[in-house]
């Protein structure tokens, strides 16, 4: 069983895009193996800076992809950071106790922290001064928004589920 077998493609990239539009996420819809089901939606410019920079996505976007894969195979939702000093909230979609998917997304600073451009500078081919104005486009969530994501998400997913 998959997710997409559970909730068709076009309700999955409502999802998507609602969570990106009211959140201001770079929203994403993961397989039970953490792999992208649907394309990206960017809630920032500097996630998508990092993505298309070949150092940056290998040093900040596949190791944390790699953590985030073996937190979502747990089950649990969570709210984990990257090296760049973002988190990605994440909710997991399980049928008889198998994970199936994930719904959540990532790009957004803690609002009592700062995105960490000086690590973004050295993991990255990215110059100093583009990091400074991209960071300006990462959105601020503190500890209530980012559990009204995941409760948003989870309500969302019961309505969607059969």
């Amino acid at each position: 069983m998959t997710l997409k077998d559970l909730i068709s493609e076009e309700d999955l990239a409502a999802l998507q895009q609602e969570l990106h539009d009211r959140f201001g996420l770079n929203a994403d819809i993961m397989d039970g193996e953490g792999h992208r089901l649907l394309g990206n939606t960017w809630g920032n410019d500097l996630c998508r800076a990092i993505r298309n920079d070949e150092k940056g996505f290998g040093a900040i976007c596949a190791t944390a992809g790699q953590m985030f894969t073996q937190l979502l195979k747990k089950g649990e939702p969570f709210v984990e950071y990257c090296d760049a000093g973002m988190v990605r909230v994440s909710v997991p979609v399980k049928v008889k106790g198998e994970v199936v998917g994930a719904v959540g997304g990532c790009g957004l600073v803690p609002a009592d922290e700062e995105v960490d451009g000086f690590t973004i500078g050295m993991m990255s081919g990215l110059d100093e001064a583009a990091i400074a104005e991209r960071i300006r486009t990462v959105h601020a969530a503190d500890e209530a928004r980012l559990a009204e994501i995941q409760a948003f998400i989870t309500k969302r997913l019961e309505a969607l589920l059969p």
